[in-house]
């Protein structure tokens, strides 16, 4: 990737960012947080992180006909008014696109219909589409049909006004080779009136799972409400279905599933997951971890780890147990929790401890370590888990016990700065970074004036985690003695990781609001599994994230504390509603995400708990191109953020 076009303001501030992100180290902090914290760390239940499908995808795979051309065929069950489909094709304009409404009698009626092109998709990461008129029209059942001189593959993807969805989730947000995938289907309605009845009936008859490997090779498994292997009650209306996860790459899983709703209607939906399967050998090497001061208060917690795998990096989480000895009898005592983003050196992964945690819960031996994980940076899964590790600790210093006074500190709950940083003059010539998102242009660009003292991190069209999108950040920021962040949509969630897990630039701001985003799907986006089937038939695109897909999303939350949620204000946009006509920002994505939703982003999922929420606002749209005016170009939201920003 040029250079000169990734990064900076000016040529020669160009030339300075490029050398630094060669050379530059990124200081990790040690994370730690009080014991009431530790419940709020934990891993979500997956059932939170569900998808909600309104909709049905289905795979369109030409064969011969007797023309001697190509054609599909296809009749679908629509159970809502004003049936709504899109056709993703590579050659669109050289498919014979047609549609027949089926009678009661079966007979079958051919009528006209209009189309538009439209787009699907994230960011600058946009499918064509072509998009079927058909409103107007009641529920029933349609034959789609297509004719093509070429067999090509494609999707047909259906919905309409039905308030009857399909819910699904995967019980990890991702696995390791050689474990079990089990996913679970059920019935739901966006009608609350109707949530028992929904439920009593059983709309789900039937469910499937078709599953493509990394390796391409594509197969189906059944799920059942039988109340047999993970299914935890016969015919509860909760279908589960499970494979071994034989391959590293990742699963495109489909749930397929139909029934009846409450009307006698039928029930036709689908959801779509793409689920990361990594290799893992990593084992505990040690019984016990171990303790030794290395600075003032700072005690670094050793264990040994092996593995002949090159993993590289991992996001590590601990508890620290003492024993509470105002008890007649030894009772353990939550002390902290710890985290940190390490690497495995000479066969040990460590920790950091400040023992005024120990001071502050007045405990005392014998300690252990527990729920211990280990997790990559790239999507959060967990790659070893111990349950508790005894861990031997050196006496608390004298001077430490003299020196603290109570209270929590923010070096307990960082860890100490480096020196390099602490040697920067505080705020001096400090900036405004605006940051962009995922596979994103130039968001801010149009309207950078807007800004005062402002630089602009500029990354285009890429796709990166988010510990790469931060450590990227980072790199940029070194050359500025301090800055705040105002983001656009991955940048929000890019920036929070950043400031939670490394030492940077913004940990030298000055007064004012640290890190401001609009857009941001901090909980994810439904959108990223429906991207990833597209994306195969199309060949193009930046490719799966998995840090914003729900369960991806809600994996890499689990580790973000309350201190570092609080610096983040966000904000959030939906389309303009109107009461006489069907409303959307990009009426393919629309046919995807719950409403309100901003065309990528459902507001609900652009929630941040313990961040502050600064409004919700409709009349924009994600990006440049949907109905409404694209969110980053709010002039006056955006001199409230340049204003209040911090640098």
């Amino acid at each position: 990737m040029n250079q000169m076009k990734a990064w900076g303001v000016s040529a020669s501030l160009l030339l300075t960012a490029s050398a630094s992100l060669a050379n530059t180290n990124h200081f990790p902090k040690h994370l730690a947080g009080p014991a009431e914290e530790i419940e709020l760390l934990q891993k979500s239940h997956p059932a939170e992180h569900a998808i909600t499908s309104k909709h049905a995808m289905i795979a369109v795979n030409m064969a011969p006909n007797k023309q001697g051309s190509y054609g599909w065929e296809q009749s679908v069950k629509i159970d809502g008014d004003n049936p709504k489909a899109l056709l993703f094709a590579p050659n669109r304009d050289k498919w014979q696109l047609s549609i027949r409404g089926m009678g009661q009698n079966k007979s079958q009626q051919s009528f006209e219909f209009f189309t538009r092109e439209t787009e699907f998709g994230m960011g600058q990461e946009q499918f064509p589409a072509t998009q079927f008129e058909l409103q107007n029209l009641p529920s029933g059942e349609y034959k789609f049909g297509v004719q093509a001189s070429h067999n090509e593959a494609g999707y047909l993807l259906v919905s309409s006004d039905s308030p009857y969805q399909l819910q699904s989730f995967a019980n990890a947000a991702g696995y390791l080779v050689g474990e079990v995938i089990d996913l679970n289907a059920s019935a739901t309605t966006s009608d609350k009136q109707f949530t028992m009845v929904t439920n009593d009936l059983q709309m789900i008859q039937s469910s499937y799972l078709r599953i493509t490997q990394p390796d391409g090779v594509t197969f189906e498994v059944s799920m059942f409400d039988d109340g047999m292997a993970t299914d935890k009650a016969a015919s509860d209306g909760q279908f589960n279905g499970q494979f071994v996860a034989e391959q590293a790459g990742l699963y495109q899983v489909q749930v397929i599933s139909e029934g009846l709703t409450p009307n006698g209607k039928p029930f036709y939906r689908t959801v779509e997951h793409v689920i990361p399967v990594i290799e893992s050998d990593l084992s505990l090497s040690t019984k016990v971890a171990t303790g030794a001061y290395s600075a003032p208060h700072k005690i670094d917690l050793s264990f040994g780890v092996d593995t002949a795998l090159d993993n590289g990096r991992f996001r590590v989480m601990a508890e620290v147990w003492g024993t509470d000895p105002s008890q007649k009898a030894a009772t353990a005592k939550a002390v902290s929790w710890l985290s940190t983003i390490a690497e495995i050196n000479h066969g040990e992964l460590t920790l950091q401890l400040d023992d005024r945690w120990l001071l502050d819960q007045g405990v005392s031996g014998p300690y252990a370590l527990k729920n211990i994980r280990l997790e990559d940076t790239q999507y959060y899964i967990n790659m070893l888990a111990v349950d508790e590790l005894p861990l031997l600790l050196p006496s608390i210093r004298q001077q430490s016990k003299s020196s603290y006074k109570g209270g929590i500190t923010e070096s307990m709950l960082q860890g100490d700065k480096p020196a390099v940083l602490n040697n920067r003059p505080k705020a001096a010539g400090g900036k405004l970074m605006l940051v962009h998102g995922y596979c994103s242009g130039d968001a801010w660009g149009p309207v950078q004036n807007q800004f005062s003292n402002y630089v602009k991190f500029t990354d285009f069209n890429q796709n990166r985690s988010h510990d790469q999108f931060a450590r990227l950040i980072d790199s940029y920021g070194d050359n500025f003695p301090s800055f705040g962040v105002v983001a656009h949509s991955q940048g929000g969630a890019a920036a929070l990781h950043l400031y939670t897990y490394y030492w940077s630039g913004l940990d030298n701001a000055g007064s004012g609001r640290l890190i401001q985003s609009v857009g941001t799907p901090y909980q994810g986006t439904p959108l990223a599994g429906n991207l990833a089937l597209i994306g195969d038939i199309f060949g193009i695109g930046c490719g799966y994230n998995g840090n914003l897909t729900t369960s991806g999303a809600s994996a890499w939350l689990s580790g973000i504390p309350t201190w570092a949620r609080s610096k983040v204000n966000y904000y959030t946009t939906s389309f303009t509603d109107k009461w006489w006509r069907w409303d959307y920002c990009n009426i393919a994505s629309d046919l995807v995400l719950s409403d309100p939703e901003d065309g990528t982003t459902e507001r609900s999922r652009g929630q941040l708990s313990g961040a502050n929420n600064r409004g919700h606002k409709t009349g924009q749209c994600h990006t440049e191109g949907m109905r409404d005016m694209a969110q980053t170009r709010d002039s006056g939201r955006n001199g409230s953020m340049s204003s209040n920003a911090a640098r």
